[in-house]
């Protein structure tokens, strides 16, 4: 009798865990931020797969209808929200077009050596996030051979084999310059490309980078560019519900294989910060770069159509 009251007990306490987490998945981007609290827990979604386990374990143990509900409810919402980010992108024939983007990370002395690298896997334009000062000309002193034509704005640049145009500053609110937009020509048609480095977020401080991406998001929905990419470090993770209005303005890429985008710490990633959104562009697919002496992994998107 004492085991099966004990079973009852662990039913009840996993069917209202897994309902719990039901709720968290489906309701989220509804929910009051807590000052920052559940971005941070939004950031660990893909995680929560090892407590739908935990559950399943818990439900086996219990042998109760409740923990099998629980449980069910739980992975059928998780599996309906957050898994999707880990599904391939669609193989494509179309020509391709490639842009890398990584934050190189402020005052990184090892700075030319990245960008050399990601210049020798041959892109056609790169990205770069967190040009400080110190770094900015002797990046650019590396790059200008290769990607002769580039715009740069505060700490935000673009480095192109083919000509740009209209470069302009984009104002996100944070009152330095961190985002910009060019047009660039692809064989699949002119392609404006945004790059953003979105305001940090720590425990407590978010109020910039909320502001920033709620800016981003107005800046979209007003662009008329028939082709768009907007990339680069965002700072929030895929199911953030601050990033969800960006995301509702431009589809985010997923990865040529099976699993999830993860790009920071970049020596042992397990959120994705860095991300890239296209509109108006059918066939894309991305790729995390290996760890190369930057805080983040870099990214390689691939365009077509």
């Amino acid at each position: 009798m004492t085991s099966r009251r004990r079973r009852r007990s662990a039913g009840l306490v996993i069917l209202l865990a897994g309902l719990g987490l039901a709720v968290l998945f489906a309701f989220h981007d509804v929910a009051p931020g807590f000052g920052g609290a559940l971005s941070m827990l939004e950031s660990v979604f893909p995680w929560l797969a090892i407590a739908l386990v935990a559950l399943l374990i818990g439900a086996a143990y219990s042998r109760t209808r409740g923990a099998w509900i629980g449980v069910l409810a739980a992975a059928l919402v998780w599996g309906i929200t957050v898994l999707p980010a880990a599904l391939p992108a669609s193989a494509s024939t179309a020509t391709d077009f490639t842009i890398i983007s990584e934050n190189v990370e402020a005052g990184n002395v090892d700075a030319d050596a990245l960008v050399t690298s990601l210049s020798e896997r041959g892109p056609d334009v790169i990205v770069l996030q967190e040009l400080s000062g110190d770094i900015r000309d002797s990046i650019a002193a590396t790059l200008d051979d290769r990607y002769p034509h580039s715009y740069i704005v505060g700490t935000v640049g673009v480095w192109s084999r083919t000509a740009l145009s209209g470069g302009q500053r984009l104002d996100l609110g944070l009152g330095w310059n961190r985002a910009l937009s060019v047009d660039v020509d692809t064989p699949n048609g002119p392609t404006t490309i945004v790059a953003v480095h979105i305001a940090s977020f720590r425990p407590g401080e978010h109020e910039d980078r909320d502001r920033m991406l709620g800016n981003l998001a107005t800046d979209l929905a007003e662009t008329k560019a028939k082709r768009l990419v907007v990339i680069g470090d965002f700072n929030a993770a895929t199911d953030d519900h601050v990033l969800a209005p960006v995301m509702a303005q431009a589809r985010a890429v997923q990865t040529s294989g099976f699993g999830f985008a993860f790009t920071w710490p970049s020596a042992a990633p397990f959120v994705t910060l860095d991300h890239a959104l296209v509109r108006g562009i059918s066939d894309a697919s991305l790729r995390v770069l290996d760890a190369n002496g930057s805080d983040h992994r870099g990214i390689a998107l691939r365009i077509g159509r």
